[in-house]
Protein backbone atom coordinates (compact mmCIF):
# COMPACT_ATOMS: atom_id res chain seq x y z
CA UNK A 1 0.00 0.00 0.00
CA UNK A 2 1.00 3.29 -0.46
CA UNK A 3 2.12 5.51 2.78
CA UNK A 4 -0.60 8.09 3.69
CA UNK A 5 2.46 10.96 3.42
CA UNK A 6 3.10 9.82 -0.21
CA UNK A 7 -0.54 10.92 -1.04
CA UNK A 8 -0.88 13.86 0.61
CA UNK A 9 2.38 15.30 -1.27
CA UNK A 10 0.43 13.82 -4.34
CA UNK A 11 -2.89 15.67 -3.39
CA UNK A 12 -0.78 18.70 -2.73
CA UNK A 13 0.73 19.04 -6.17
CA UNK A 14 -3.14 18.99 -7.67
CA UNK A 15 -4.44 22.45 -8.74
CA UNK A 16 -6.60 23.98 -6.66
CA UNK A 17 -9.90 23.19 -8.62
CA UNK A 18 -9.07 19.73 -8.76
CA UNK A 19 -8.29 19.32 -4.61
CA UNK A 20 -11.74 21.17 -4.55
CA UNK A 21 -13.69 18.04 -6.65
CA UNK A 22 -15.81 15.69 -4.19
CA UNK A 23 -13.94 12.19 -3.87
CA UNK A 24 -16.46 11.18 -6.15
CA UNK A 25 -18.78 11.42 -8.97
CA UNK A 26 -21.69 8.86 -9.23
CA UNK A 27 -23.16 8.56 -13.07
CA UNK A 28 -26.50 7.29 -12.63
CA UNK A 29 -28.73 5.58 -15.49
CA UNK A 30 -31.32 8.34 -15.49
CA UNK A 31 -28.67 10.72 -17.12
CA UNK A 32 -27.46 12.50 -13.35
CA UNK A 33 -24.56 12.87 -12.28
CA UNK A 34 -23.82 13.41 -8.27
CA UNK A 35 -21.08 14.84 -6.69
CA UNK A 36 -20.67 12.26 -3.40
CA UNK A 37 -18.45 12.88 -0.62
CA UNK A 38 -18.97 8.94 0.46
CA UNK A 39 -20.44 5.82 -0.92
CA UNK A 40 -21.49 2.52 0.39
CA UNK A 41 -22.69 -0.41 -0.57
CA UNK A 42 -23.32 -3.46 -2.87
CA UNK A 43 -24.74 -4.84 -6.17
CA UNK A 44 -27.84 -7.45 -3.91
CA UNK A 45 -28.47 -4.13 -1.29
CA UNK A 46 -28.15 -1.06 -3.23
CA UNK A 47 -25.90 1.67 -2.15
CA UNK A 48 -26.32 5.18 0.05
CA UNK A 49 -24.38 7.86 -1.08
CA UNK A 50 -23.22 11.06 0.65
CA UNK A 51 -24.63 13.85 -1.25
CA UNK A 52 -23.81 17.97 0.48
CA UNK A 53 -23.65 16.38 3.81
CA UNK A 54 -27.24 13.89 3.25
CA UNK A 55 -27.46 10.52 2.51
CA UNK A 56 -29.36 8.96 -0.39
CA UNK A 57 -30.63 5.61 -1.06
CA UNK A 58 -29.39 4.07 -4.64
CA UNK A 59 -30.72 1.14 -6.07
CA UNK A 60 -27.67 -1.22 -7.51
CA UNK A 61 -29.87 -0.65 -10.84
CA UNK A 62 -29.31 3.20 -10.68
CA UNK A 63 -25.74 3.19 -10.97
CA UNK A 64 -23.93 3.60 -14.46
CA UNK A 65 -19.99 4.32 -12.83
CA UNK A 66 -18.32 5.74 -10.12
CA UNK A 67 -15.35 8.13 -10.88
CA UNK A 68 -12.64 9.16 -8.73
CA UNK A 69 -9.02 10.37 -8.22
CA UNK A 70 -7.41 10.96 -11.77
CA UNK A 71 -4.97 7.93 -13.27
CA UNK A 72 -1.15 8.61 -12.51
CA UNK A 73 0.79 5.83 -14.65
CA UNK A 74 3.57 4.52 -12.54
CA UNK A 75 7.12 2.96 -13.84
CA UNK A 76 6.44 -0.41 -12.53
CA UNK A 77 6.45 -3.89 -14.62
CA UNK A 78 3.45 -5.03 -15.83
CA UNK A 79 0.99 -8.19 -16.68
CA UNK A 80 -1.04 -7.36 -19.91
CA UNK A 81 -4.13 -9.77 -20.32
CA UNK A 82 -5.68 -9.55 -23.90
CA UNK A 83 -8.79 -8.73 -23.30
CA UNK A 84 -7.53 -5.46 -21.54
CA UNK A 85 -6.98 -5.86 -18.14
CA UNK A 86 -3.51 -4.63 -16.81
CA UNK A 87 -2.08 -4.67 -13.61
CA UNK A 88 1.03 -3.10 -12.26
CA UNK A 89 3.87 -4.02 -9.73
CA UNK A 90 7.00 -4.89 -8.95
CA UNK A 91 7.97 -8.60 -9.94
CA UNK A 92 8.36 -10.62 -7.00
CA UNK A 93 7.55 -14.21 -6.89
CA UNK A 94 5.23 -16.88 -8.77
CA UNK A 95 4.70 -20.96 -8.17
CA UNK A 96 7.26 -23.98 -8.90
CA UNK A 97 4.71 -24.78 -11.96
CA UNK A 98 4.57 -21.60 -13.51
CA UNK A 99 1.34 -21.13 -13.41
CA UNK A 100 0.99 -17.75 -11.39
CA UNK A 101 2.74 -14.57 -11.45
CA UNK A 102 2.88 -12.53 -7.91
CA UNK A 103 3.36 -8.40 -8.09
CA UNK A 104 3.99 -6.04 -5.61
CA UNK A 105 1.37 -2.98 -6.55
CA UNK A 106 1.11 0.38 -5.32
CA UNK A 107 -2.75 -0.54 -4.43
CA UNK A 108 -3.55 -3.92 -4.22
CA UNK A 109 -0.43 -4.80 -2.35
CA UNK A 110 0.89 -8.35 -3.35
CA UNK A 111 -1.66 -10.24 -5.65
CA UNK A 112 -1.58 -13.31 -7.96
CA UNK A 113 -2.06 -13.57 -11.34
CA UNK A 114 -3.21 -16.65 -13.81
CA UNK A 115 0.37 -16.49 -16.64
CA UNK A 116 -2.40 -18.92 -19.07
CA UNK A 117 -4.26 -15.80 -19.35
CA UNK A 118 -1.21 -13.43 -19.44
CA UNK A 119 -0.88 -12.18 -23.11
CA UNK A 120 2.41 -9.90 -22.23
CA UNK A 121 4.61 -8.84 -19.25
CA UNK A 122 5.83 -5.63 -20.01
CA UNK A 123 9.35 -4.08 -18.03
CA UNK A 124 8.36 -0.73 -16.18
CA UNK A 125 7.67 2.36 -18.95
CA UNK A 126 6.41 0.13 -21.49
CA UNK A 127 3.22 1.47 -22.43
CA UNK A 128 1.92 -1.01 -25.24
CA UNK A 129 3.56 -4.27 -24.95
CA UNK A 130 0.27 -5.94 -27.45
CA UNK A 131 1.65 -3.94 -30.26
CA UNK A 132 5.05 -6.02 -30.20
CA UNK A 133 4.10 -8.48 -33.08
CA UNK A 134 5.42 -12.44 -32.31
CA UNK A 135 7.04 -13.57 -35.34
CA UNK A 136 5.27 -16.00 -37.48
CA UNK A 137 4.73 -19.40 -35.69
CA UNK A 138 6.22 -18.07 -32.55
CA UNK A 139 3.69 -18.87 -29.55
CA UNK A 140 6.31 -17.56 -26.79
CA UNK A 141 8.96 -14.88 -27.35
CA UNK A 142 11.44 -12.39 -25.07
CA UNK A 143 11.85 -9.22 -26.81
CA UNK A 144 15.21 -8.35 -24.92
CA UNK A 145 17.09 -4.61 -24.82
CA UNK A 146 19.73 -4.10 -27.18
CA UNK A 147 22.06 -1.02 -28.33
CA UNK A 148 19.18 -0.41 -30.60
CA UNK A 149 15.94 -1.80 -30.71
CA UNK A 150 15.42 -5.10 -29.42
CA UNK A 151 16.47 -8.61 -30.21
CA UNK A 152 13.77 -11.48 -30.04
CA UNK A 153 14.54 -14.74 -28.44
CA UNK A 154 11.56 -17.12 -28.96
CA UNK A 155 11.25 -19.73 -26.62
CA UNK A 156 9.10 -21.17 -23.35
CA UNK A 157 8.29 -19.15 -20.11
CA UNK A 158 9.24 -21.53 -16.90
CA UNK A 159 8.31 -19.01 -14.18
CA UNK A 160 8.30 -15.98 -12.38
CA UNK A 161 10.43 -14.93 -9.48
CA UNK A 162 11.68 -11.91 -7.68
CA UNK A 163 14.63 -12.60 -9.82
CA UNK A 164 12.23 -11.63 -12.87
CA UNK A 165 11.89 -14.53 -15.32
CA UNK A 166 12.89 -17.77 -16.04
CA UNK A 167 12.96 -18.43 -19.42
CA UNK A 168 14.15 -20.83 -21.80
CA UNK A 169 15.13 -19.63 -25.58
CA UNK A 170 14.46 -22.26 -28.17
CA UNK A 171 17.99 -24.42 -28.41
CA UNK A 172 18.57 -24.31 -24.61
CA UNK A 173 18.73 -27.16 -22.09
CA UNK A 174 18.20 -24.64 -19.11
CA UNK A 175 16.00 -21.87 -18.25
CA UNK A 176 17.88 -18.25 -17.88
CA UNK A 177 16.95 -16.01 -14.87
CA UNK A 178 15.94 -12.24 -16.88
CA UNK A 179 15.93 -8.74 -14.91
CA UNK A 180 13.40 -6.75 -15.64
CA UNK A 181 16.26 -4.36 -16.76
CA UNK A 182 17.09 -6.90 -19.63
CA UNK A 183 13.55 -7.44 -21.32
CA UNK A 184 11.42 -5.44 -22.70
CA UNK A 185 8.55 -7.47 -23.02
CA UNK A 186 7.78 -11.18 -22.85
CA UNK A 187 4.82 -11.88 -25.23
CA UNK A 188 2.56 -15.05 -25.14
CA UNK A 189 -0.07 -15.93 -27.93
CA UNK A 190 -3.35 -16.81 -27.69
CA UNK A 191 -3.86 -16.39 -23.51
CA UNK A 192 -6.59 -17.82 -22.63
CA UNK A 193 -9.83 -16.23 -22.32
CA UNK A 194 -12.24 -14.51 -19.76
CA UNK A 195 -14.04 -17.58 -18.14
CA UNK A 196 -17.45 -15.09 -17.82
CA UNK A 197 -17.82 -11.79 -19.17
CA UNK A 198 -16.87 -8.79 -16.40
CA UNK A 199 -19.66 -7.71 -14.49
CA UNK A 200 -17.79 -4.20 -14.13
CA UNK A 201 -14.44 -2.65 -15.29
CA UNK A 202 -12.39 -1.31 -12.12
CA UNK A 203 -9.64 1.34 -12.95
CA UNK A 204 -7.26 2.75 -10.35
CA UNK A 205 -5.44 5.71 -9.59
CA UNK A 206 -1.87 4.03 -10.80
CA UNK A 207 -3.21 2.54 -14.36
CA UNK A 208 -4.38 -0.88 -13.65
CA UNK A 209 -7.67 -2.19 -15.17
CA UNK A 210 -9.37 -5.15 -14.12
CA UNK A 211 -12.58 -6.56 -15.18
CA UNK A 212 -14.41 -7.82 -11.82
CA UNK A 213 -17.22 -8.41 -9.69
CA UNK A 214 -17.93 -5.98 -6.95
CA UNK A 215 -18.12 -7.70 -3.75
CA UNK A 216 -18.84 -4.51 -1.34
CA UNK A 217 -18.02 -0.56 -1.43
CA UNK A 218 -17.23 0.49 2.27
CA UNK A 219 -16.05 3.45 3.90
CA UNK A 220 -12.41 1.94 4.44
CA UNK A 221 -11.98 -0.71 1.53
CA UNK A 222 -13.55 -1.74 -1.95
CA UNK A 223 -14.04 -5.54 -2.36
CA UNK A 224 -14.07 -7.05 -5.58
CA UNK A 225 -13.75 -10.82 -7.03
CA UNK A 226 -11.26 -11.56 -10.10
CA UNK A 227 -12.50 -13.95 -13.06
CA UNK A 228 -10.26 -16.93 -11.22
CA UNK A 229 -11.70 -16.44 -7.95
CA UNK A 230 -9.58 -14.40 -6.24
CA UNK A 231 -10.44 -11.44 -4.08
CA UNK A 232 -8.29 -8.25 -4.39
CA UNK A 233 -9.19 -5.14 -1.67
CA UNK A 234 -7.97 -1.37 -2.15
CA UNK A 235 -8.50 2.05 -0.51
CA UNK A 236 -11.90 4.21 -2.18
CA UNK A 237 -8.86 6.68 -2.18
CA UNK A 238 -7.20 4.61 -5.14
CA UNK A 239 -10.50 3.67 -7.23
CA UNK A 240 -10.25 6.21 -10.39
CA UNK A 241 -13.37 4.75 -12.00
CA UNK A 242 -15.59 1.64 -11.69
CA UNK A 243 -17.96 0.93 -14.45
CA UNK A 244 -20.66 -0.98 -14.20
CA UNK A 245 -20.95 -3.27 -17.52
CA UNK A 246 -24.48 -4.66 -17.21
CA UNK A 247 -25.92 -0.69 -16.82
CA UNK A 248 -25.84 -0.06 -21.25
CA UNK A 249 -24.23 -1.09 -24.09
CA UNK A 250 -21.16 0.94 -24.51
CA UNK A 251 -19.95 2.20 -27.52
CA UNK A 252 -16.87 1.38 -27.11
CA UNK A 253 -18.09 -2.56 -27.25
CA UNK A 254 -19.86 -1.88 -30.38
CA UNK A 255 -18.16 -1.85 -34.03
CA UNK A 256 -18.82 1.36 -35.61
CA UNK A 257 -20.68 1.32 -39.14
CA UNK A 258 -18.86 4.61 -40.34
CA UNK A 259 -15.69 6.07 -39.44
CA UNK A 260 -14.34 9.47 -41.21
CA UNK A 261 -11.06 11.20 -39.75
CA UNK A 262 -9.11 13.89 -41.71
CA UNK A 263 -6.39 16.32 -40.54
CA UNK A 264 -7.05 20.11 -41.50
CA UNK A 265 -3.66 19.82 -43.89
CA UNK A 266 -2.79 16.01 -43.87
CA UNK A 267 -3.32 12.82 -42.93
CA UNK A 268 -5.17 11.25 -39.49
CA UNK A 269 -3.00 12.72 -36.63
CA UNK A 270 -4.35 10.04 -34.09
CA UNK A 271 -7.08 7.97 -35.06
CA UNK A 272 -9.39 6.94 -32.80
CA UNK A 273 -9.22 4.52 -29.57
CA UNK A 274 -11.49 2.87 -27.55
CA UNK A 275 -11.67 2.99 -24.13
CA UNK A 276 -8.18 5.15 -24.21
CA UNK A 277 -7.91 8.38 -25.05
CA UNK A 278 -6.49 9.69 -28.97
CA UNK A 279 -3.13 9.61 -27.66
CA UNK A 280 -3.46 6.25 -25.82
CA UNK A 281 -3.66 7.14 -22.32
CA UNK A 282 -6.32 7.01 -19.84
CA UNK A 283 -9.58 9.01 -20.95
CA UNK A 284 -9.51 12.11 -17.93
CA UNK A 285 -10.90 15.31 -18.24
CA UNK A 286 -11.55 17.88 -15.68
CA UNK A 287 -9.63 15.47 -13.28
CA UNK A 288 -11.88 12.67 -13.24
CA UNK A 289 -10.75 9.17 -15.40
CA UNK A 290 -13.30 7.01 -17.31
CA UNK A 291 -12.92 3.52 -18.01
CA UNK A 292 -15.38 3.47 -21.11
CA UNK A 293 -15.56 5.86 -23.90
CA UNK A 294 -13.61 6.92 -27.26
CA UNK A 295 -10.49 8.99 -27.47
CA UNK A 296 -10.20 10.97 -30.67
CA UNK A 297 -8.95 13.62 -32.39
CA UNK A 298 -10.27 16.29 -35.23
CA UNK A 299 -11.65 15.79 -37.16
CA UNK A 300 -13.62 12.90 -36.43
CA UNK A 301 -17.00 11.52 -37.64
CA UNK A 302 -18.02 7.39 -35.49
CA UNK A 303 -21.42 6.26 -36.70
CA UNK A 304 -23.05 3.54 -34.34
CA UNK A 305 -26.60 1.67 -35.00
CA UNK A 306 -28.86 1.76 -31.93
CA UNK A 307 -29.34 -2.00 -30.62
CA UNK A 308 -32.20 -3.86 -29.48
CA UNK A 309 -33.90 -2.64 -26.32
CA UNK A 310 -32.40 0.97 -26.89
CA UNK A 311 -34.07 3.48 -25.38
CA UNK A 312 -32.09 6.43 -24.82
CA UNK A 313 -28.53 7.47 -25.61
CA UNK A 314 -26.35 9.14 -23.31
CA UNK A 315 -22.40 10.88 -23.15
CA UNK A 316 -20.46 13.49 -21.81
CA UNK A 317 -17.67 14.79 -24.12
CA UNK A 318 -14.72 17.22 -23.40
CA UNK A 319 -11.38 17.69 -23.97
CA UNK A 320 -8.47 15.41 -22.79
CA UNK A 321 -6.22 16.69 -19.75
CA UNK A 322 -2.92 16.17 -22.03
CA UNK A 323 -4.14 18.74 -24.43
CA UNK A 324 -3.51 21.30 -21.64
CA UNK A 325 0.11 19.71 -21.69
CA UNK A 326 0.88 21.61 -24.57
CA UNK A 327 0.74 25.56 -23.48
CA UNK A 328 -2.36 26.33 -25.82
CA UNK A 329 -5.79 27.00 -25.94
CA UNK A 330 -7.11 24.31 -27.63
CA UNK A 331 -11.04 24.08 -28.69
CA UNK A 332 -13.08 22.06 -30.77
CA UNK A 333 -16.65 21.54 -32.09
CA UNK A 334 -18.57 18.25 -31.38
CA UNK A 335 -21.98 17.13 -32.08
CA UNK A 336 -24.37 14.09 -31.62
CA UNK A 337 -26.53 13.24 -34.24
CA UNK A 338 -29.70 10.53 -34.32
CA UNK A 339 -30.31 9.69 -37.81
CA UNK A 340 -28.79 12.59 -38.94
CA UNK A 341 -30.84 15.44 -36.92
CA UNK A 342 -28.58 17.30 -34.42
CA UNK A 343 -29.66 16.51 -31.05
CA UNK A 344 -26.66 18.06 -28.86
CA UNK A 345 -24.08 20.62 -29.85
CA UNK A 346 -21.05 22.67 -28.49
CA UNK A 347 -19.33 25.01 -30.81
CA UNK A 348 -16.73 26.01 -28.78
CA UNK A 349 -15.62 23.18 -26.53
CA UNK A 350 -12.53 24.49 -24.17
CA UNK A 351 -10.50 22.37 -21.61
CA UNK A 352 -13.06 22.32 -18.44
CA UNK A 353 -15.77 19.90 -17.12
CA UNK A 354 -16.93 17.68 -19.78
CA UNK A 355 -20.52 18.83 -21.10
CA UNK A 356 -23.59 16.49 -20.68
CA UNK A 357 -25.94 15.38 -23.51
CA UNK A 358 -28.71 14.63 -21.32
CA UNK A 359 -30.68 11.66 -22.06
CA UNK A 360 -31.17 11.07 -26.02
CA UNK A 361 -34.36 9.06 -27.02
CA UNK A 362 -33.77 6.66 -29.59
CA UNK A 363 -34.95 3.47 -31.45
CA UNK A 364 -33.52 0.52 -32.60
CA UNK A 365 -31.63 0.25 -35.53
CA UNK A 366 -31.08 4.76 -35.48
CA UNK A 367 -27.74 6.28 -36.11
CA UNK A 368 -26.11 7.56 -33.71
CA UNK A 369 -23.11 10.07 -34.95
CA UNK A 370 -20.65 11.87 -32.48
CA UNK A 371 -18.69 14.01 -34.91
CA UNK A 372 -15.89 16.37 -33.81
CA UNK A 373 -14.39 19.48 -35.70
CA UNK A 374 -12.00 21.50 -35.68
CA UNK A 375 -12.45 24.83 -33.95
CA UNK A 376 -10.40 28.32 -33.49
CA UNK A 377 -6.67 27.35 -34.07
CA UNK A 378 -7.46 24.69 -36.36
CA UNK A 379 -6.69 21.45 -35.05
CA UNK A 380 -3.90 22.29 -32.65
CA UNK A 381 -4.86 20.05 -28.90
CA UNK A 382 -8.01 19.04 -30.33
CA UNK A 383 -8.06 15.70 -28.37
CA UNK A 384 -11.35 14.88 -27.61
CA UNK A 385 -12.94 12.40 -25.37
CA UNK A 386 -16.57 11.05 -25.50
CA UNK A 387 -16.77 9.73 -21.94
CA UNK A 388 -19.19 6.81 -21.07
CA UNK A 389 -21.42 6.86 -24.22
CA UNK A 390 -23.59 4.48 -23.71
CA UNK A 391 -27.22 3.16 -24.88
CA UNK A 392 -29.12 2.70 -22.11
CA UNK A 393 -32.34 0.27 -22.04
CA UNK A 394 -35.83 1.48 -20.21
CA UNK A 395 -35.80 1.97 -16.99
CA UNK A 396 -35.49 -1.17 -14.51
CA UNK A 397 -34.29 -3.55 -18.21
CA UNK A 398 -30.91 -4.81 -18.42
CA UNK A 399 -29.48 -4.81 -22.22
Amino acid sequence: MVPAMALTGLTALLPATLRAQAPFEVALRDGRVLAASALAGDRQQGFEVQVEGAPRRLAAADLLAVHGAPVQPVDLPAAWFADGDVVHGAIVGGDAAGDRIELQSPVFGRIELPIERLAAIAAAAVREPLRLRLPEGVGEALFLRAAVGFDIAAGALHRCGDRGLAFTADGSAEPRWYGPSAFVALRIADPAPRRAAAAAWLATRTGDRLGVSLRRWSVGAVQAELDDGGVVELRPADVACLVFADAGIFLSDLEPIEVAESGVDAEVLHPWRRDRSALGGPLTVAGRTHGKGLGVHSRSRLVFRAPAGAEHFWTRVGLDDSSAALGIAAEAEVRVLVDGAVRFEQRALRAGPPRDTGLLPVRPGQTVALEVDCGRGRDLGDRVDWLSPVFLPAPGRRP
